[in-house]
């Protein structure tokens, strides 16, 4: 078992980097947070801020590896353009800095590596969903790209002799969100009294806490079989509802959810009614995830509430 008492970390400043930068910290780890250097740019970076990394240059992962200390583990969250799925550059400049990564760390001595991929590589599979599993059929672009790296990855670890593990993540939720999320529409509707224009809202979801994916990665990081994981609640949930669920939960009126006022995006991934199979998880962290979904909204709206009280102090 890898005691990881220096990690390398990608998209701290994300919803998921954030908390787990933070748990990381506290947990006492030498944490070193990395953000892609723009083209052009000096690589300069202030002492608060991630250290700027050029992700397709040997070179300079070479040199921050002399100059920093090569780590334990190596997190790879960072990754662009989530929200947009459908894009090209996640088969191009994705793919090709998630492989120069992962072979150039393996090459300087780091034992394990852990990348964060997607239900959405399960493509529109329906029921229980293992790790066994073959990529689905109609993957975008982003689930296409994440799943090369993870074979990049599982056979890199082969050759080299170390740890490579994806940990793949259903719909994860929490206070932090993107602007424009459903949480964080319900939660502005909730407090101007408005309506709230939904989808359907007929399709499904592996829902599960921010609390909980923070707390999975960072058991997982001491699994030392290489491999891909899923990080889930194990469990199915109507979007209608969970959003119903959020509704109540915030004290609003159910007569404001207007069920089927607009369609579905047209870019809306697949969301059939499948579920993470976590027993390897189970099996590998002695853990799973201990949140209710009613626990973890509550928290969220605890949380966006806190946050608001916050802003207008």
């Amino acid at each position: 078992m890898v005691q990881a008492s220096k990690i390398w970390l990608t998209g701290s400043r994300g919803f998921i980097g954030r908390p787990l930068a933070k748990a990381l910290r506290e947990a006492g780890v030498d944490l070193i947070c990395f953000t892609p250097k723009p083209k052009g740019a000096s690589g300069h970076s202030t002492p608060a801020s991630p250290v700027e990394l050029d992700f397709l240059s040997p070179e300079d992962i070479k040199d921050k590896a002399a100059h920093l200390g090569l780590p334990d583990i190596f997190i790879h969250l960072g990754w662009g353009d989530v929200s947009r799925p459908e894009l090209d550059v996640h088969l191009t400049e994705g793919v090709a800095s998630g492989k120069n990564l992962i072979e150039t760390l393996f090459k300087l001595g780091v034992k394990k590596f852990l990348l964060t991929g997607s239900i959405s590589q399960y493509g529109g599979r329906v029921g229980i969903l293992s790790e066994g599993m073959e990529p689905g059929p109609r993957l975008t672009n982003y689930a296409k790209a994440k799943s090369e790296v993870e074979r990049f990855g599982l056979q890199a670890a082969k050759i080299y002799g170390e740890t490579f593990i994806c940990v793949r993540i259903p719909w994860a939720f929490g206070a932090g969100q993107r602007q424009g999320s459903l949480i964080n529409d319900l939660f502005a509707s909730y407090i101007k009294g408005t309506d709230v224009s939904l989808t359907p809202c007929e399709h499904y979801r592996d829902f599960i806490h921010m609390i909980d994916v923070v707390e999975g990665l960072k058991r997982i990081s001491y699994v030392d079989e290489s491999g891909i994981i899923n990080l889930g609640s194990g469990k199915v949930v109507l979007m209608k509802d969970y959003v119903s669920m959020f509704w109540k939960n915030l004290g609003g009126g159910m007569d404001r959810l207007k069920f089927g006022a607009r369609p579905l995006p047209a870019n809306e991934p697949e969301q059939p009614k499948s579920y993470f199979d976590i027993a390897r998880l189970i099996r590998l962290t002695q853990w799973q995830p201990a949140l209710t979904l009613e626990e973890g909204i509550i928290k969220t709206i605890e949380d966006l509430r806190s946050q608001t009280e916050n802003i207008h102090a």
